[in-house]
């Protein structure tokens, strides 16, 4: 006989269905020792009579913990749950249990926002804006009903964050655990700026990042505790928990574990949130300079079909494709496999024959162009996303060759790629365009990418996912802070220009010890700020 009080209706529920189905609804199941703890956080009201709320019900798993915990008080459930073959399996454990409570199998974001509730306890669907159904419709009803505006590139997870804000009673109470991605996305900003504004959020509680407590998803989580009171929160808690056990007893977690109050004029939604839970706090410092003025990184280029557009050596010759259509370029990362990329590097993976060539037909006239570009249509390669919206479709972005590449993907830090091949690259890496001043000290700046001090500023600025999976956009370097290379000496500029020219010639043991030299070099100029 199945346990109700465990995570076995989810685990039979896995089984049995396609994870491709499950992922275009969004369902990511939570851990039962999760789902207790918020619902103790429901439950820690003074009212005997409740009128709960679960926006995206599931199998049960909170109305189960509510149940499990034995509190002595009558409740009432709304259910919503738009997935009928899910609602039919919500009916049986909602029987079973004796639950009071009706079930709604309607989408929670298309419904009134009239009727308001106790508690509410969600762990809503997860997927991207670009998949949300009615996005335009949902965004509008949004902003409209909260008179905020917010991004429409929003996950949908956030909407239903928001929406349930609206709905709390005076001293009702809310428990989400939603991917941590709002508190480092551009989007993020906006819902974080909301979140201040309704003065509701008490406590964020950071689930490890190194670990993905969603099963089968590339994600972060953070369980949300928020009351909405005549006198709004001042503060937020930040907790880093790194073992579930420790949220056993929400009591005791609340009076004792280690946690970062900060108030909410220091909370500044443009800031990637993530910095909060370790206290951290932008200063000022005269001898930091914001990263736009030594140069920009920018995304590799997006082909819209690489499998078209680039081509092995084998491919070149089969289709005798003229020199003037193609590019030498890097088409992944793995390709590359140290600090530096030569012309020797390229050759190797040519001799391997990997894809190693970029097609680009726009300025040729040549014959064997025109018919490699004839191909394309025959495989309507003119009729994908990025294509149909080019003219010509076979014309590609227009991106220099640079010298500095920086890995989009990692799981220690950013990854730093000297290149003095003649390769471009498509989006396995971002490149890097200096300004005039940016040219004068490219090597230099080479270096210090690779030093502890940049690890630090760009950490501030990074995207987590599950497994300690790290993500960079180009916005996300480009708005950090560097050193005020101007004020180092001469006699620092050479030492850490042949820093840099050993640290290229070395790929063992010596290169981490001379960047471990630049680094005291550069961090004498950060002890005199």
């Amino acid at each position: 006989m199945t346990n109700n009080y465990n995570n076995e209706l989810e685990n039979e529920y896995s089984l049995k269905t396609d994870i491709k189905y499950r992922r275009s609804l969004g369902q990511f199941f939570t851990p039962f020792k999760i789902a207790s703890f918020m619902a103790d956080w429901i439950l820690d009201n003074k009212k005997r009579n409740l009128k709960i709320l679960d926006p995206a019900s599931g199998l049960g798993i909170f109305e189960r913990a509510i149940k499990y915990r034995g509190i002595n008080k009558n409740i009432e459930f709304d259910l919503f749950e738009i997935d009928k073959k899910v609602v039919f399996e919500l009916e049986k454990i909602i029987s079973n249990l004796k639950i009071k409570g009706a079930i709604i199998n309607s989408n929670f974001l298309a419904g009134s926002w009239d009727k308001k509730y106790d508690g509410i306890i969600a762990n809503p669907p997860y997927y991207k804006h670009h998949f949300i159904k009615d996005k335009n419709y949902i965004f509008q009803n949004i902003c409209s009903e909260t008179d905020f505006k917010f991004s429409i590139q929003t996950n949908i997870y956030c909407w239903f964050l928001i929406k349930a804000i609206n709905l709390l009673e005076e001293g009702g109470r809310l428990a989400f655990i939603v991917p941590s991605e709002f508190l480092n996305a551009n989007y993020g900003e906006k819902i974080k700026e909301y979140l201040l504004k309704s003065g509701v959020v008490l406590h964020l509680i950071n689930i490890n990042f190194e670990e993905s407590v969603f099963d089968n998803a590339l994600t972060t989580s953070s369980i949300i505790l928020a009351e909405k009171k005549s006198i709004k929160s001042s503060a937020i808690n930040f907790f880093n928990v790194s073992d579930v056990r420790k949220l056993d007893n929400l009591g005791k977690f609340l009076k004792d574990y280690p946690r970062k109050q900060i108030d909410n004029y220091d909370l500044n939604p443009k800031i990637k949130w993530r910095n909060y839970f370790s206290g951290y706090k932008q200063k000022d410092d005269k001898n930091f300079v914001p990263f736009s003025k030594l140069g920009k990184f920018s995304r590799g280029i997006a082909t819209g079909s690489n499998e078209y557009f680039t081509l092995t050596p084998e491919e070149k010759n089969k289709y005798n494709i003229s020199e003037e259509c193609l590019y030498p370029c890097i088409t992944k990362a793995n390709f590359v496999k140290s600090i530096l990329f030569s012309d020797n590097d390229f050759n190797f993976l040519v001799k391997q024959n990997r894809k190693t060539y970029l097609f680009d037909g726009e300025k040729s006239d040549h014959k064997t162009c025109k018919d490699y570009i004839k191909k394309g249509e025959d495989e309507n390669i003119h009729k994908k996303f990025l294509t149909k919206n080019r003219t010509p479709w076979y014309a590609l972005e227009k991106r220099r060759v640079a010298q500095i590449w920086v890995s989009v993907f990692g799981r220690s830090g950013l990854k730093f790629i000297w290149n003095t091949s003649n390769c471009k690259n498509l989006t396995c890496f971002h490149s890097f365009y200096p300004t005039e001043l940016g040219k004068k000290y490219l090597d230099i700046l080479f270096v210090y990418l690779n030093t502890s001090i940049a690890k630090n500023l760009f950490d501030r600025e990074k995207r987590e996912y599950g497994n300690g999976l790290e993500k960079f956009e180009p916005n996300d370097i480009n708005k950090s802070l560097i050193l005020n290379f101007e004020i180092i000496s001469t006699q620092d500029i050479n030492k850490l220009k042949k820093l840099q020219k050993e640290i290229l010639i070395d790929g063992g043991k010596e290169k981490q010890k001379n960047i471990e030299k630049a680094d005291l070099i550069f961090k004498s100029y950060l002890q005199s700020a």
